[in-house]
């Protein structure tokens, strides 16, 4: 792959970087060859570059998924050819329940595309907001641009509950609009997670049309079913 031509956004990256540094150097004192090593060193330096939430780092779909059978199908036609997803800018949104598996197959698609050199981030709405209404200027801008260029974006937590005023939808439907209309002319991978049956209703007006517009002819939207797995695994 080519170097990244943007800067990443430190606002945007929330890796501890003592945890970072404890998991490499666990990589480090391992018994596993020195090939081995290397592999997982640049894996995890991705991961964290990648704002890839630690937990999720040595999870696997294709052994530790007891969700919706239909979501892991949906994963593995994704992931067959990640090239592909990537030249076609395959975007979906996983609308449902919390705890039924969506981060985990988003953020699992991530840890593919990183493993083929592609550069990624995972953010949520809630953290989008927070860098565009308090970070300063030049965070913003280091936001934005790493939003609009990173290969495959994951938003999170894609829901109205960040959107409590009708300002705040505005600031939000405005910032998200100049970012999903430049990676759909651009057919880079969006990946979205909601618990919100119609988030779009959250936004107003024009804007609200525009984004509803643009999500429709960008994002297909795939319903996830299923009780949360968290609950059942702590029973």
């Amino acid at each position: 792959m080519e170097p990244l031509d943007f800067t990443r956004s430190r606002a945007l990256n929330n890796i501890p970087a003592k945890k970072l540094q404890d998991k490499l150097t666990t990589v480090q004192d391992s018994t596993d060859t020195p090939d081995v090593k290397n592999v997982k060193l640049i894996a995890y330096n991705r991961y964290g570059e990648s704002n890839i939430p630690l937990e999720y780092w040595d999870l696997k779909m294709e052994k530790d998924f007891v969700g919706d059978p239909r979501l892991k199908e949906k994963y593995d036609e994704y992931v067959a050819d990640i090239k592909q997803s990537y030249i076609t800018g395959s975007s979906i949104c996983l609308a449902g329940m919390h705890g039924v598996g969506k981060t985990m197959a988003v953020t699992c698609i991530l840890k593919k595309a990183c493993q083929k050199g592609y550069s990624c981030l995972y953010t949520n709405l809630s953290d989008i907001v927070s860098v565009m209404t308090q970070a300063g200027g030049e965070d913003k801008f280091l936001a934005r641009r790493e939003l609009v260029l990173v290969d495959f974006l994951v938003i999170d937590e894609f829901d109205p509950r960040f959107m409590a005023t009708e300002n705040a939808a505005d600031l939000y439907a405005r910032t998200l609009e100049g970012v999903f209309r430049t990676r759909s002319s651009n057919k880079q991978p969006t990946l979205m997670c909601t618990n919100s049956p119609n988030v779009v209703e959250s936004f107003s007006g024009s804007l609200r049309a525009s984004i509803d517009s643009l999500m429709k002819g960008y994002t297909k939207i795939f319903p996830v079913l299923g009780e949360d797995i968290r609950k059942k695994g702590a029973k």
